[in-house]
């Protein structure tokens, strides 16, 4: 995101009015024809000042315009899902809630129209948020994992181990959602979150604590189908 006399060179709290819509356009004309991609509208929006949860930030979040904290007129959710669908892109969009995404407080109450009904929730979850915890989850993402689908498009810690994301993969699961641990690279592994300590993909600590709870949902996966096939060839 940029405004019309700076450049994307940073993280900004919400999408600008000047050209995300734009941007949008173009993107969804490209890939309308392939449904197998996925429109993140906006990476973890921190309206109102980081604020994790108030009428002004959520109300931002939707509507864009002025807003606190926020030193250009933004873009609100309801005109980038308005620009996806005007090119009649019918993909899944996901959008993160406030605080970096990792706040779907009210996420029900301000998401926006959708004329196909394919929205879906980005969340964002690190030992370091505010929600850390699963009775925050329980309260505030359950809710929504519960109505619509929600996408867990980063998780991690900085502590260069897995006794966070252990226990919020298994909850996760319990729900049916998806997630993506973050990230593919290399730097130190306390100083943020990093799946790997080289290029040719060695697992931090981390990461192979990610790795090990995905390969051992494909091993359940693929005794649940031998199962299936047994119980069908004996009937």
């Amino acid at each position: 995101v940029s405004t019309q006399s700076t450049g994307a060179t940073g993280q900004y709290p919400m999408p600008n009015k000047d050209h995300s819509s734009t941007f949008w356009t173009s993107v969804a004309n490209a890939y309308k024809n392939d449904t197998r991609v996925i429109f993140e509208m906006y990476n973890e929006p921190y309206p109102d000042n980081n604020n994790w949860d108030s009428t002004a930030g959520w109300t931002c979040w939707r509507d864009g315009g002025w807003c606190n904290g926020v030193s250009y007129e933004a873009a609100g959710m309801q005109s980038l899902v308005n620009a996806v669908r005007n090119t009649g892109a019918k993909n899944v969009i996901l959008l993160g809630g406030l605080a970096y995404s990792n706040s779907l407080a009210q996420w029900k109450s301000y998401k926006p129209t959708d004329s196909t009904g394919n929205l879906g929730a980005a969340w964002h979850s690190y030992n370091f948020n505010y929600c850390n915890n699963q009775n925050c989850w329980d309260s505030y993402i359950k809710p929504v994992a519960q109505s619509y689908p929600v996408v867990a498009t980063e998780i991690g810690e900085n502590d260069c181990a897995h006794g966070f994301i252990d226990p919020l993969m298994n909850w996760m699961d319990g729900l049916g959602m998806n997630y993506l641990g973050w990230t593919w690279n290399t730097w130190d592994c306390k100083s943020g979150p990093a799946l790997i300590t080289n290029y040719n993909g060695s697992p931090s600590n981390f990461g192979v604590g990610f790795k090990n709870h995905l390969a051992y949902l494909a091993q359940q996966g693929e005794q649940e189908e031998q199962e299936e096939e047994g119980q069908i060839s004996i009937n």
